[in-house]
C-alpha cells in the first residue's frame, strides 16, 4: 500500500527497437528530449526547473515526494551532447509547457511509426535500462527519487556522492546506440 501520494504510474518501456529508432532521430527536438528523459528518469514536470551542471556533469531537481525532491542524477555520457545541445540553446531542458510537449510526442512518435508513449514511459524506460544493466537497486531508487521506507540502513545511513551514482549510471549499456552516434 501507498499511504501518500507516491510515484505509481503504470507505464510501458521503450523497446530497445524503439529507442534505437529514437537514436537514429536524435537531431529532432522532441526526440532529442525523450532520449534525455529515458536515460535519467526525469518526469516531464521536472524537465524545465532542473538545476543543470555540465562541468561535474548532473541535474539536480525533483518535485512530488520527499526522497525526489532535489536529489541529483548524472548525466549519461550517451545523452551529454543532447543535454549540452539543449542547455546551450533554451537554458533548460523544457522550452515548452509539458501539454504542447505531449501533443508533439505524440505527433512524432506517430511519425516515427513507435506505439503511443506518454512521457512517464520515459521514467520506466530508465528504471528498465537501470535493471538489465544491473545498476544497483538503492542508487536506481536514488536516482528515480523513491524513498526507502522502513529501510533505514539505505534512508539514513546510505551515503552516495555523485561518483558513486557516475558508476552506477553509466553501466547502462551503451552497445545498443553507440554505433549511431
Amino acid at each position: 500500500t501507498i499511504t501518500k501520494d507516491e510515484d505509481d504510474e503504470h507505464g510501458v518501456p521503450f523497446t530497445p527497437t524503439e529507442l534505437m529508432t529514437l537514436w537514429y532521430h536524435a537531431d529532432n527536438d522532441i526526440v532529442e528530449l525523450l532520449l534525455i528523459l529515458c536515460y535519467s528518469g526525469w518526469r516531464i514536470t521536472e524537465a524545465g526547473k532542473l538545476h543543470i551542471d555540465l562541468d561535474q556533469g548532473y541535474y539536480e531537481g525533483g518535485i512530488k515526494t520527499k526522497a525526489g525532491k532535489g536529489r541529483i542524477v548524472p548525466i549519461h555520457s550517451a545523452v551529454y551532447p543532447l543535454v549540452k545541445h539543449r542547455y546551450e540553446k533554451y537554458g533548460t531542458l523544457l522550452p515548452m509547457c509539458a501539454y504542447n510537449f505531449r501533443l508533439n510526442m505524440y505527433k512524432i512518435l506517430n511519425e516515427l511509426g513507435i506505439e503511443k508513449h506518454t512521457p512517464h514511459d520515459c521514467r520506466h524506460t530508465f528504471s528498465k535500462l537501470c535493471e538489465d544493466s544491473h545498476v544497483n537497486e538503492n542508487d536506481r531508487k536514488r536516482m528515480i527519487g523513491h524513498a526507502f521506507g522502513n529501510d533505514v540502513t539505505n534512508r539514513v545511513y546510505g551515503h552516495r556522492d555523485l561518483r558513486d551514482l557516475k558508476i552506477e549510471i553509466e553501466k547502462i549499456d551503451k552497445e545498443c546506440f553507440v554505433t549511431l552516434l
